[in-house]
């Protein structure tokens, strides 16, 4: 029988989390799934370990590639779904056990929408509760209408706030294969932030929605975030540049505080004190905001105090 979605899961080394994610993923309710997990040139023991989950839970389908990256692991594994409904999830990461069904239901309802998405809660390796998504970025203006907790809502201005909001977690979201294939799919070109770069095409082609749920954990392993930032950084660059045309005037302001911001984060992170309050001034002056404003505020004690 043909699933009604295919979860993508790109798995290198993760051995330690695949059977938390897996669980999240068989305990959905009343939805037929397909588990295609590309395995990138594991060697933790990740391949045995799936090949046996294999034997109980037939639903998964195994794809060995030789350290080709997420981006193509993910599209190889766009191409080899059976579904028009795609959902991603990292091995890392683990959904709520309703997560799949409303989100199915309302795409399948409305064809015009082509991604939608979730609140989500950053947590600790040791499985503490950070802050939720949409709390940290209060500036995308979600509703906060309580009867919309787990129903879905069209994200209006998707395209400009995508940028200056980073709100998509990749675990939360759900596209349709053929929509996403027309974007043409994550771009392996890019050193990092693919996924932000795939959110803004499908922007462009057609209607983006979200729901407050918070239904899905994400884990911050702290091994991963610093290294990763500045590849992150160069890609976002290239992408607003890619974008920049279609954005007004503030929303041309808001994004280049939000680049600002960013590199805030990354030279805080590395200790240079100088050049993080650079970056946090300007982040305020182009758009000032409660969370700007605090990291100006800390940067700025965090230089005097060191004097």
């Amino acid at each position: 029988m043909k699933p009604d979605v295919s979860v993508i899961i790109p798995n290198y080394n993760c051995i330690d989390y695949l059977a938390k994610c897996i669980d999240s993923i068989v305990m959905q309710k009343n939805i037929l799934v397909e588990i295609i997990i590309i395995d990138d040139g594991s060697t933790d023991g990740s391949v045995d370990w799936i090949e046996h989950e294999q034997k109980t839970v037939p639903q998964i389908v195994l794809i060995k590639q030789s350290r080709q990256g997420v981006v193509n692991a993910r599209n190889l594994a766009i191409e080899k779904a059976q579904s028009e409904y795609i959902a991603f999830l990292d091995a890392d990461d683990y959904w709520c056990e309703d997560k799949l069904f409303s989100q199915f239901n309302y795409m399948k309802k409305n064809i015009d929408c082509v991604l939608s998405f979730t609140d989500y809660m950053h947590i600790t390796e040791d499985g503490k509760e950070i802050i939720k998504c949409f709390e940290y970025w209060p500036e995308a203006n979600f509703s906060k209408s309580k009867s919309l907790i787990n129903d879905y809502k069209t994200f209006d201005d998707a395209l400009s706030k995508l940028m200056y909001a980073n709100v998509v977690g990749t675990s939360t979201v759900m596209v349709r294969r053929s929509a996403i294939i027309e974007a043409g799919c994550f771009d392996n070109k890019l050193t990092s932030a693919s996924d932000l770069d795939c959110w803004l095409k499908l922007a462009n082609i057609g209607n983006v929605a979200y729901s407050q749920q918070c239904a899905m954990h994400y884990l911050m392993r702290s091994n991963s975030i610093t290294a990763n930032r500045l590849n992150r950084l160069t890609a976002m660059v290239e992408i607003v540049n890619r974008n920049i045309k279609n954005l007004s005037f503030l929303e041309n302001a808001k994004v280049k505080a939000r680049i600002n911001e960013c590199y805030g984060e990354f030279y805080r992170e590395v200790g240079k004190r100088g050049k993080a309050l650079m970056c946090s001034q300007k982040a305020f002056y182009l758009f000032p905001h409660k969370r700007n404003f605090k990291h100006l505020l800390y940067d700025l004690k965090s230089l005097v105090g060191n004097k």
